[in-house]
């Protein structure tokens, strides 16, 4: 059995998310969540639970109160009494539920994940905005580069960063072949951890025996 998920790996200097020029449309507001929201967001979050099949809330209220205490924050769109779309943003280490590995932040650096923008208002440069107006703030607290994960099927996402300039960094992979489980990242400038599994002692053990192959093969060659 093989299973794979690959997720791609984005980066920008903060200062050049700050200075985005984005046009959206009229009447939408770019800011930053506050406690007085919570109704609002909950209604949001209930509304894409029941309007989506691929882009189903990844988290509940409790989370949205867990996060904000532990001093992750969320910038979103609000359109009159709705909320239209939203990121969050955290600046510690962070763990990717898709492919089960932490990312390891550096001094500086935010991770933007759970992106959404409902249905209604795709297309209409709602990412973007958000990430500019979240830019702003953030540069003034002192981060300077902003990462992104994405699927690699999501062409809609992909396209909106390329827009916006950001950098692709590399691939983040991982998957089952059997029982064995493996993590591979081929990003240049980001360290990130994969977390041990109950499949952790064979993937140890396959890189002890497939080291100690190559050693032999490495003698033999030397021999003849």
């Amino acid at each position: 059995m093989f299973s794979l998920t690959t997720m791609v790996l984005y980066e920008r200097s903060m200062r050049d998310v700050a200075s985005l020029c984005v046009r959206s449309a009229g009447g939408l507001l770019f800011r930053e969540l506050t406690p007085r929201d919570r109704a609002a967001f909950e209604r949001g979050l209930a509304l894409q639970g029941t309007r989506e099949t691929t882009f189903q809330p990844a988290f509940g209220m409790k989370d949205v109160d867990d996060r904000l205490r532990s001093g992750e924050r969320c910038f979103v769109c609000e359109d009159g009494d709705r909320i239209a779309g939203y990121i969050w943003f955290s600046t510690v280490d962070k763990h990717i539920r898709e492919i089960d590995a932490t990312l390891r932040l550096k001094d500086g650096d935010v991770y933007a994940y759970n992106a959404y923008v409902d249905q209604e208002y795709r297309g209409g440069n709602i990412t973007p905005s958000i990430l500019a107006e979240a830019g702003r703030v953030l540069l003034r607290g002192g981060s300077r580069r902003l990462l992104l994960v994405t699927m690699n099927w999501n062409e809609n996402t992909h396209r909106t960063l390329r827009k916006a300039d950001f950098l692709r960094d590399g691939n983040l992979r991982a998957g089952y072949f059997a029982t064995f489980r493996f993590f591979v990242n081929s990003c240049r400038n980001v360290n990130v951890s994969r977390n041990a599994g109950p499949f952790e002692f064979y993937g140890k053990l396959f890189r002890k025996v497939a080291a100690a192959l190559s050693r032999g093969t490495a003698a033999r060659g030397r021999m003849v």
